[in-house]
């Protein structure tokens, strides 16, 4: 099972999207969008009596979580490389911005993004997890990579615990994992950690889905990928309206949306609310 190229491999495409946990969700879908009060049981659950964190985090799943992770991993480098494009283009995020600036990877796991983020001539720190940061930084090529930003361990919630000063947060694929009143606590959070910098923004790397009236019946790709997160039910995409409204609650306004040639991952970029 393989793509056009020899290096790449559609096989934990397949396993993942294909094994009985995620297929077997499917059926349960239809009743899921109808319950007006069970949401707090997605497809998943209902299929597996647990939760997909639950459900790959045990051991005896060791296998799957593999599957998962390859896929994530694989998508993450493409994304990463449609992100740097679009930010090129933009004149609020392209070279001449970011030089000199100082940037905070949030949720940036293994620091892929931020080596990405060299080559814009900014300062990159990475920040996560306390365990997931003890994880990436025993990896022996994370240690020898002169090109890795520096790793923090730390929490979104808490901006004591954000390199400082710093002038623009990224954060990719994490505030879709969160309910809208933790993501204004994290954007408030932020919003703490970017009070010096006279020229501050985050950037949010998540699809942003059209508002509702734009969609006109039409097929649209980065919802097709919000049906597909809907089955585990605890990550869902949001719309340049939705975002729009959680900014302003944490003192910040949307400043421009930047697509990608990736359905996975736009950009909202975020300033603060003069």
């Amino acid at each position: 099972l393989r793509t056009t190229t020899s290096e790449e491999s559609m096989a934990p495409f397949i396993l993942h999207w294909l094994e009985s946990p995620l297929w077997d969700s499917w059926k349960y879908l239809p009743e899921y969008v109808q319950s007006e009060s069970d949401k707090n049981n997605p497809p998943f659950d209902r299929a597996n009596g647990m939760s997909a964190s639950e459900f790959y985090a045990s051991t005896s799943n060791a296998e799957s979580c593999l599957h998962r992770n390859s896929v994530a991993r694989w998508a993450s480098s493409k994304e990463i490389a449609s992100i740097t494009e679009a930010m090129k283009q933009s004149s609020h995020l392209n070279e001449s911005v970011l030089a000199g600036k100082v940037v905070v990877d949030v949720g940036g796991g293994y620091g892929d993004f931020g080596i990405a983020l060299k080559e814009f001539g900014c300062k990159c720190y990475c920040l996560d997890l306390p365990e997931v940061i003890a994880d990436a930084t025993s990896e022996a090529h994370i240690k020898d990579n002169v090109n890795m930003p520096t790793l923090v361990a730390g929490n979104m919630f808490d901006a004591s615990t954000i390199p400082t000063p710093c002038d623009v947060i990224f954060t990719k694929h994490v505030l879709c994992d969160f309910s809208d009143d933790d993501v204004i606590l994290a954007l408030q959070s932020f919003r703490k950690a970017l009070a010096n910098s006279k020229e501050a923004k985050v950037v949010i790397m998540d699809a942003v889905l059209p508002n509702g009236d734009d969609l006109n019946g039409k097929w649209n790709a980065a919802v097709s990928f919000d049906v597909l997160l809907m089955l585990s039910g605890r990550r869902g995409e949001r719309s340049i309206m939705e975002w729009s409204n959680l900014a302003n609650k944490a003192g910040f306004v949307v400043e421009e949306v930047l697509t990608t040639t990736s359905v996975t991952v736009d950009l909202a970029v975020l300033s603060l609310d003069s």
